[in-house]
């Protein structure tokens, strides 16, 4: 299903390419992360059907799937020095407890 993500993006790139009037940035470090961009995210993606693959517990693997945000944040923080507020660190420390509990 990962090759429908890749190609639901060729609409949206030509709409850009078309908007942009065929002109575009082809900056070292632009290029530098969308193929960086790109990498991670096929690794990613065969890495959550390896985690299938294995029989582990679809549930557990599901939920913390779906909680890569959290990598974001953590990211922005570390990296961005993006300032950190106490409800956002609720949300991280429930968004871990609940991947705890449904390990269980």
């Amino acid at each position: 299903m990962q090759f429908l993500f890749t190609i639901g993006t060729v609409p949206v790139g030509l709409v850009l390419l078309i908007a942009r009037r065929g002109k575009l940035e082809k900056s070292p470090r632009g290029v530098a992360y969308g193929v960086l961009n790109g990498v991670l995210s096929g690794i990613g993606g065969l890495a959550l059907f390896a985690a299938y693959h294995t029989n582990g517990n679809t549930t557990l693997i599901t939920v913390a799937a779906a909680l890569y945000p959290m990598i974001t944040v953590v990211l922005a923080i570390t990296i961005l020095r993006e300032r950190f507020r106490p409800i956002q660190a609720l949300g991280l420390l429930f968004a871990t407890i609940a991947i705890v509990i449904f390990s269980l």
